[in-house]
């Protein structure tokens, strides 16, 4: 009984399969029809008797990309559309074509039914039977799922954005799409590996958005915006070393574009105490544009180091004479002058006090830009206290 029940079973299972390969091969079928078809294929996904066959997979991945197709007919035709779930058929119909892919071998039998031996392996031989119509199929959408991608991002699904992302560029420079001369060009894929890092960024995957953009990058996809993205994506994940490589070469190919490369390189050159490097890009940044003012606060706190107060002060006021609105460049004037102040311990001295004079109206402009900045915060209370300023409650 045990085995007729089981062979009973197995029979259910593939007459289910039939079933539903017969029902989507209706041409009037409705989104509905399409998911009532899907709904009765998966019972045999998860069935012991068919869940290990290709054939199965091979109707539930046609059924959700019918299920896109017939989405996509009903927006050209003006009909009330859901982006969201279109894609998601998209992307389940490649997962559900993947696990076919997996599963589809076929042993080649003789006229008795024995197996085929292969010469040259000793195995028996294989042949596949759905792989090629998978192939064409995924291919053919192509370009949606670069669609679909785009359409995940601008609803903040970032998860879905990037997974759309990655199969768009894994077709797009896949042997099914060269055999079939639909392999994307280079600068395409590199600008949606781009986008599939800022969706990885977004979703705060920050290892996934530095990998994105570096392949973005080494298939052409070289501006400014990039280099942006994977700066911000490696200052998350406090890669120091790879940080300073990229902002290197963003330096190097954008030139004096954004200032931020140049901080960048100029504080691992402090800390790594190469004052001369430091010294050679800022004279190259400030010869190429003499106007950026931080490029003058940066060269104001190497010459700090290097030489002392005196020699950085000038520097610190050219940087807030270029830009009054600052902050950075407002604090180390401020805490420059201050610091000359308490130099010889002398606090009250009218040296000091003139300094301290000199020193606030910036530290005061700075705070209000930077509230949260603690060191402003303490020079401020510390000048108000030895001046004996009422501004000293309002910190």
């Amino acid at each position: 009984m045990l085995v007729l029940g089981g062979c009973a079973v197995m029979t259910a299972q593939q007459r289910l399969v039939n079933e539903v390969k017969k029902e989507i091969s209706a041409m009037t079928l409705t989104i509905d029809n399409y998911k009532s078809s899907l709904k009765k294929i998966s019972k045999t996904l998860e069935n012991d008797e068919t869940k290990d066959k290709s054939e199965p997979w091979w109707i539930a991945g046609k059924i959700q990309y019918s299920i896109y197709d017939k989405m996509m007919n009903n927006k050209a035709l003006g009909e009330k559309f859901n982006s969201t779930e279109a894609g998601l058929a998209l992307i389940d119909g490649y997962d559900k074509f993947q696990v076919a892919l997996s599963k589809d071998t076929v042993v080649v039998t003789d006229k008795k039914g024995n197996p085929k031996i292969d010469k040259k392996t000793g195995r028996p031989r294989v042949k596949t039977k759905f792989s090629q119509d998978i192939a064409t199929r995924i291919v053919e959408r192509l370009v949606d799922y670069s669609a679909v991608a785009g359409d995940f991002y601008l609803a903040g699904d970032w998860a879905s954005a990037y997974r759309a992302w990655d199969i768009y560029c894994d077709i797009a420079k896949s042997d099914w799409a060269k055999k079939r001369n639909k392999e994307e060009p280079d600068s395409i894929v590199g600008y949606n590996r781009f986008f599939q890092g800022l969706a990885a960024y977004q979703d705060k995957r920050y290892d996934d958005a530095v990998e994105q953009l570096a392949k973005a990058r080494n298939l052409g996809y070289q501006k400014k915006a990039l280099y942006d993205a994977w700066i911000d994506a490696l200052i998350k994940q406090r890669d120091t070393i790879y940080l300073v490589s990229v902002a290197h070469e963003a330096h190097d190919r954008l030139g004096a574009k954004d200032p931020r490369y140049v901080r960048i390189l100029i504080n691992h050159y402090l800390k790594t105490k190469n004052y001369q490097e430091a010294n050679d890009l800022l004279d190259e940044v400030i010869k190429s544009d003499s106007t950026v003012a931080e490029y003058y606060d940066l060269k104001g706190r190497l010459f700090d180091t290097q030489q002392g107060l005196d020699a950085a002060i000038p520097f610190y006021r050219k940087a807030v004479q270029l830009n009054p609105d600052y902050a950075m460049a407002l604090f180390d004037l401020g805490n420059a002058l201050y610091s000359k102040a308490i130099k010889d311990n002398d606090h009250r001295s009218p040296q000091a006090r003139t300094l301290y004079d000199e020193a606030l109206p910036y530290l005061e402009k700075a705070y209000k830009l930077m509230p949260r900045h603690e060191d402003l915060k303490k020079i401020l209370s510390r000048i108000y206290y030895v001046t004996g300023s009422n501004k000293l409650d309002q910190l």
